[in-house]
């Protein structure tokens, strides 16, 4: 056999062993797995999922709330009479614009008269008669008193609200009750109205007064004012949009459900809108002042002004740790006192749904029930 015929079955052999033993390497390792760690110790399951933890860092934070909402035209107005009596004038007539506090109508309320004295009779005397005409008749017979006149008082309303006078509910010189609805106003206002969900409302603790609204295609961004929330919002406006479209989007952009209360604020008049419109409102709630330590909303427990967190100590034991809170913009929030940049926190609150149960849960052991 020549030297290259020997060197070719070399060759091949040595590849067929390299081959080999690659292939068992990776059925081992396939079916059998590592039962050790890089530094040669044995792998043990604990169960347990080490606490996730966060730096505290220097950032600015921006409280700027996002909402979505409609564009809602106010509910009219009524203008109602404050006594019983009928309706003697019309100041506006149905279509007329008013403004408020201009006069509406006029209602006439009849009074009772006020009483007059009553004279006393003349004594008569015993065996005298006044009688001298001489016509047989008494001279000092009462004579009925005649009837009084009535007495009438005109009270004149006004128009309670901006906007266009309606149909007027009864006719002229018809009876109006008291406390009845006599007209209505409608008014010409909007109102930009959003959900805002009840988390939300702790951004608003600084109760900003005006926000910037944005309506796709519509006028450029405007300021609208008298921002309000809850239940003052409701009582302001009153929406035809089904309540279901009026409460979707959400804030911060994320179109969360919003299953909270109402937000409104009042469209300048200026501006021309159109009822049902889609618009964004961006409430501007506060800016940190330069760099502050800053971590996320998931490692504290609570968030207006005070809250605890879970400081990791060189050993790694998360201790609890209160401290003071400032903005917040939903992800992070700001830490007044209580932390440093650099601290070690637990990224989420032990017990939380996002911490697994908490870091300080030991793993608890199944007995046989026999041992019980």
């Amino acid at each position: 056999m020549s030297k290259t015929a020997v060197r070719r079955v070399l060759f091949k052999s040595f590849w067929a062993v390299i081959g080999l033993v690659i292939a068992v390497s990776l059925f081992k390792l396939a079916f059998t797995g590592s039962t050790q760690d890089a530094d040669g110790a044995p792998l043990t399951p604990t169960g347990q999922i080490p606490p996730e933890e966060v730096v505290a860092e220097k950032g600015t934070i921006s409280n700027s709330l996002t909402i979505d909402g409609t564009i809602v035209i106010d509910k009219p107005v009524s203008a109602t009479s404050s006594v019983s009596g009928v309706l003697a004038h019309r100041y506006a007539e149905t279509g007329a614009k008013v403004r408020k506090g201009d006069k509406l109508f006029q209602v006439r309320a009849e009074e009772e008269p006020a009483e007059e004295p009553v004279e006393e009779e003349p004594v008569e005397e015993p065996g005298k008669v006044d009688d001298a005409a001489g016509d047989g008749d008494r001279d000092d017979a009462p004579v009925a008193p005649p009837a009084p006149k009535p007495v009438y008082h005109w009270y004149t309303v006004v128009a309670p609200a901006t906007g266009i006078v309606g149909n007027y509910a009864v006719d002229m010189m018809a009876d109006v009750a008291e406390d009845g609805v006599v007209v209505s106003i409608r008014p010409t206002t909007f109102h930009a109205v959003g959900a805002i969900s009840p988390l939300d409302r702790y951004r608003l603790a600084g109760n900003p007064e005006k926000a910037t609204v944005a309506i796709e295609g519509g006028p450029k961004p405007f300021t609208c004012t008298d921002l309000r929330v809850g239940d003052a919002a409701t009582e302001t406006i009153e929406s035809d949009v089904p309540e279901g479209e009026m409460m979707e989007g959400g804030s911060g952009g994320e179109g969360e459900s919003g299953a909270g209360a109402r937000i409104s604020c009042l469209v300048p008049q200026k501006v021309t809108v159109f009822d049902g419109l889609t618009m964004t409102m961006t409430i501007e709630a506060g800016t940190s002042d330069g760099d502050v330590v800053t971590i996320p909303v998931t490692a504290v427990t609570g968030l207006v002004r005070e809250g605890t967190v879970w400081v990791v100590g060189e050993d790694g034991t998360p201790t609890e740790q209160p401290v003071k809170l400032g903005l917040t913009d939903g992800k992070l929030v700001e830490v007044t006192s209580g932390l440093k940049a650099g601290d070690s926190v637990l990224r989420y609150v032990p017990g939380s749904k996002e911490s697994g149960g908490g870091p300080d849960e030991e793993m608890v052991e199944e007995v046989p029930a026999g041992e019980m």
